[in-house]
């Protein structure tokens, strides 16, 4: 029997080949704006620390995204909280409140070790420069 799907391939490559592109954009937003990914990732531990467990959705009003900067930069900079540093983990799921969004599903996220993030958050949130190494570079 057929189906209208038969063209589609049935291995995985498409999803490796996507991790893949977003590792590569992670390191291209850390190359040329640690700064902001710093900044970022400081707002986040200090929100999570504070108000518990969350979704990324307060970041966005708590740090400004350059013009010019993709604001997926968000996402990468929570992303290398739990992947780099081991900081959170996304322990459920739950609704964007941004219209822009439209209601999709963000992770929610919680610190792992509050004595680690507090630690981490104290030797990163004092020396966090404002300017990015390649400002014309999103």
């Amino acid at each position: 029997m057929t189906s209208l799907f038969d063209f589609l391939d049935d291995s995985n490559d498409e999803r490796a080949e996507g991790e893949r592109l977003r590792d590569e954009a992670f390191a291209r937003l850390e190359h040329h704006r640690p700064y902001l990914i710093t900044r970022l990732q400081c707002a986040f531990v200090k929100h999570l620390l504070t108000h518990g467990p969350s979704t990324s959705d307060p970041i966005r009003q708590l740090v400004p995204i350059p013009v010019g900067t993709d604001p997926r930069v968000v996402g990468c900079a929570v992303q290398l909280l739990a992947r780099q540093h081991r900081l959170t983990k996304s322990i459920d799921s739950d609704k964007t409140y941004r219209k822009i969004a439209h209601a999709r599903r963000l992770q929610v996220w919680a610190i792992t070790d509050e004595a680690r993030a507090r630690n981490w958050y104290s030797k990163h949130s004092a020396t966090e420069p404002t300017q990015s190494i390649d400002p014309d570079d999103p």
